[in-house]
């Protein structure tokens, strides 16, 4: 099943018919239990790292800190997880720095169209600290909506994206300017060099715990 939206598709052409895109932004999978996100790469992410930002809503107001944005908005991708059976955390507050997100583990790849394979996140995104990726749905459903902040995948603990990254706890604006986690970009040698290229996200349940 696809979730539409009503944006323009210029960039929808030469993606295939069984990829999201920019009119249809999320693919529901429920029997392989599974969502397809659509993305497009932020050119500047493959040079300039930040401290957690992996994929945000192209409206949310840290759009353009993040190496992807995203066209479809956080609450569908929420309400997608859920069709597909996953349980959302929803064990973080903004006050709960040193926390880990819990909610089911979900394994993410990443294509493109004519790539013909999937990558692991690692392969795509360089992690400075190394301490790599553990994605869980976090759920954050009512944070989201109020925050307004468009994040849908968060590269550590976070108490307001959808789905964030488990291999780090949740810190407090402050402490990440002065010792972030970690630093995050693109990996250049993978994504294509090309603003806006088209990059579709695969998340898969897997076992929780």
């Amino acid at each position: 099943m696809c979730l539409g939206s009503p944006f323009a598709a210029t960039a929808d052409r030469n993606i295939p018919d069984t990829f999201p895109s920019r009119v249809k932004p999320l693919w529901i999978d429920k029997k392989d239990r599974r969502v397809l996100l659509y993305t497009e790469l932020n050119q500047r992410s493959l040079s300039e790292s930040n401290p957690h930002w992996g994929i945000v809503f192209k409206d949310g107001q840290m759009a353009g800190k993040a190496i992807f944005s995203a066209y479809a908005a956080p609450l569908d991708f929420h309400d997608a997880l859920v069709r597909i059976g996953a349980r959302p955390g929803n064990n973080l507050s903004v006050h709960r720095n040193g926390q880990y997100v819990g909610g089911d583990r979900l394994a993410v790849s990443v294509t493109w169209p004519g790539l013909n394979r999937q990558l692991t996140l690692r392969e795509v995104i360089f992690d400075s600290t190394g301490h790599g990726f553990d994605i869980r749905f976090g759920g954050n459903r009512g944070a989201a909506l109020k925050a307004q902040t468009g994040c849908i995948l968060c590269l550590e603990s976070c108490p307001i994206a959808i789905t964030s990254n488990a291999a780090y706890p949740a810190i407090g604006t402050f402490k990440r300017l002065i010792s972030p986690n970690s630093l995050f970009k693109g990996r250049p040698e993978t994504l294509p060099n090309v603003d806006h290229h088209p990059v579709i996200f695969i998340f898969r349940l897997a076992s929780p715990g």
